[in-house]
């Protein structure tokens, strides 16, 4: 038994893949997602603290922060104490069409990179089960940035769940977000696109407009400084290198191109020439991805007033571009009359 999964545009990071992997299993979110998944935030501790990561920001503020939108309902339940009921219940709820996402230890898990070596709680997502061969389907990665089916034993699963639970309590007390079990259930919904959000986004993204919800935290264009800092701390003195900032860039610029191609599409705007112009920028995001990856494990490393070159180009191209589009998109919008959206009323 295994729930549907789609395609997602965005993997950089579990929460966007589980999430995506549930709402696009059919086409009806996406002009809820191509009118988000625009702005970018950035927590000023990025270059130094690598816990804090680069990500999305949206302004659905009843979906703010990517892990949930009007076509997934997510709750949270108690971890479950009791070892003798953990695969019965988690059976159940996978029978009642609720795809899970709950904390495991990796040291327990064979797939995982700590495996035998180092005990760390970390979020696993369930999306079915086979009585017959007794595992658990998870949804992990087989490569940077390459989704894949994963299988864990249900033997291995309790040892791995019951394992976290006494590091949760003994070492995560504060993080209080690892004391639940998460369950994500699919909900069919409508939603138009919303030009007007998207043209509001991608100004805020220009001038690098901070979030009430986040007050501090560097957004939008402002990101990129952060990220030339990281590269300098990496060629000086890191020893270890996290390649999903650069790997989440190119998806951010690779869903503009599909954004754009998206609204051509939906409102019969004519956007050929930009559209050929973001396709050209999402290409050097993936080669400069590709460059990160190569430095990561080649440690040739680009000296940081180079590397600095590079990203200033990038921009400034990226800015001619986003503003292009939103000269263009202001003369549609008034013209531009959604239906109504259903999942506000």
């Amino acid at each position: 038994m295994k729930l549907p999964l789609g395609q997602p545009a965005i993997v950089a990071y579990p929460v966007h893949l589980n999430h995506l992997s549930v709402i696009s299993r059919n086409t009806d979110y996406e002009p809820w997602f191509y009118s988000n998944y625009i702005q970018l935030s950035c927590p000023p501790e990025f270059p130094h603290d690598r816990t804090k990561i680069m990500n999305f920001f949206n302004y659905d503020f009843d979906h703010p922060f990517y892990d949930t939108s009007p076509f997934a309902a997510n709750t949270r339940t108690e971890r479950i104490g009791n070892q003798d009921s953990i695969i019965t219940s988690f059976i159940q709820l996978l029978d009642n069409q609720k795809y899970l996402s709950v904390y495991a230890d990796d040291y327990e898990l064979p797939f995982r990179g700590w495996y035998q070596t180092e005990h760390l709680p970390h979020e696993l997502f369930l999306y079915g089960y086979d009585l017959d061969s007794a595992v658990f389907y998870a949804l992990g990665y087989q490569g940077p940035g390459i989704p894949g089916e994963q299988t864990v034993t249900f033997k291995d699963f309790v040892q791995a769940y019951t394992s976290a639970s006494a590091l949760i309590t003994a070492n995560y007390a504060d993080c209080h977000w690892m004391h639940f079990d998460y369950q994500l259930e699919y909900k069919a919904n409508h939603y138009p696109l919303d030009l007007e959000l998207i043209i509001q986004s991608i100004e805020s993204y220009l001038q690098s407009t901070e979030f009430d919800l986040m007050p501090g935290t560097v957004c939008g264009i402002s990101v990129y400084g952060l990220l030339k800092d990281y590269y300098h701390n990496w060629f000086h003195s890191l020893t270890a290198f996290d390649v999903r900032p650069f790997h989440l860039l190119w998806e951010h610029k690779n869903l503009m191109c599909k954004r754009i191609d998206f609204i051509q599409k939906y409102t019969g705007t004519v956007l050929s020439h930009l559209l050929s112009v973001s396709d050209e920028l999402q290409k050097d995001f993936l080669n400069l991805r590709n460059r990160m990856l190569k430095e990561q494990i080649s440690r040739q490393k680009t000296p940081p007033g180079l590397f600095a070159k590079i990203i200033d180009v990038l921009i400034e191209r990226e800015v001619q571009l986003l503003s292009a589009l939103v000269q263009q998109l202001g003369r549609e919008a008034d013209t531009f009359l959604p239906q109504a959206n259903s999942s506000q009323a």
